[in-house]
């Protein structure tokens, strides 16, 4: 099978959807540490970003993308859809965050140019649309 391609949107321009094989849904707990927290406490105080913070949401995000894509895979889609992202900090701290990953696998086939182009056609071919 193809790659899966992921999106955020509900449908992929020059593909039709076959069939909706169902919602895929990875939730994600992690922690930073403690390293990590003492050092984000000065972004508290002086503000600016928190490097180390991003770095760890951002690897939590790609294994979470990875999780559906196996699952996408392993249900017989070639594609997710409408990929939704939501974060909880469960800890009351800053240490544990959850993010859950949502979406639709589904299966995909590229459209061929003359459907496309018929799809778009609307000029009236001789004879129609004529006022007689």
């Amino acid at each position: 099978m193809e790659n899966v391609i992921v999106t955020t949107t509900p449908s992929l321009e020059g593909y039709r959807i076959q069939s909706y094989l169902g919602p895929i849904v990875i939730p994600t707990v992690g922690a930073g540490n403690i390293f990590k927290d003492w050092f984000a406490g000065f972004t508290d105080i002086f503000g600016g970003k928190s490097d180390s913070y991003q770095k760890v949401f951002a690897k939590f995000i790609n294994q979470g993308v990875m999780e559906m894509i196996r699952q996408a895979k392993e249900n017989g889609a070639n594609a997710v859809v409408n990929l939704r992202l939501e974060t909880t900090n469960i800890s009351g701290g800053k240490s544990v965050i959850s993010i859950i990953l949502y979406g639709t696998a589904v299966v995909i086939e590229k459209v061929r140019k003359t459907e496309e182009l018929a799809s778009f056609d609307s000029t009236p071919q001789d004879g129609e649309g004529a006022d007689d």
